[in-house]
């Protein structure tokens, strides 16, 4: 099996899907269907160590929410933000570290 890769570039506008269930990790109530945008974190593969993922795992995304909350999401929760969606808003940048 191979590993799955990240689609996601920093930055990246998003939306988390609104759905039921989920395997890894679903977001909170909150966030399902709302806009957000892919925050900056370094992602790295481990292999050979106890951090490297199990095949098919999709990866996971720090995603900043409009409503400023930063959150871990799944890759199965996001998809790309509609054509004509808002850019995030601008008090989001740059990202506390």
């Amino acid at each position: 099996m191979v590993i799955r890769r990240h689609i996601y570039q920093v930055a990246q506008r998003v939306l988390i899907k609104a759905r039921d269930g989920g395997l890894y990790k679903p977001p909170t109530e909150g966030a399902k269907g709302a806009l957000g945008v892919i925050a900056p974190q370094l992602f790295q593969e481990w292999p050979g160590t106890f951090l490297e993922r199990e095949p098919d795992v999709p990866p996971e995304y720090y995603v900043t929410v409009d409503n400023g909350i930063t959150e871990t999401i799944s890759e199965d929760w996001l998809e790309p933000a509609p054509p004509g969606s808002p850019p995030p808003p601008e008090e989001e940048y740059p990202w506390p570290t």
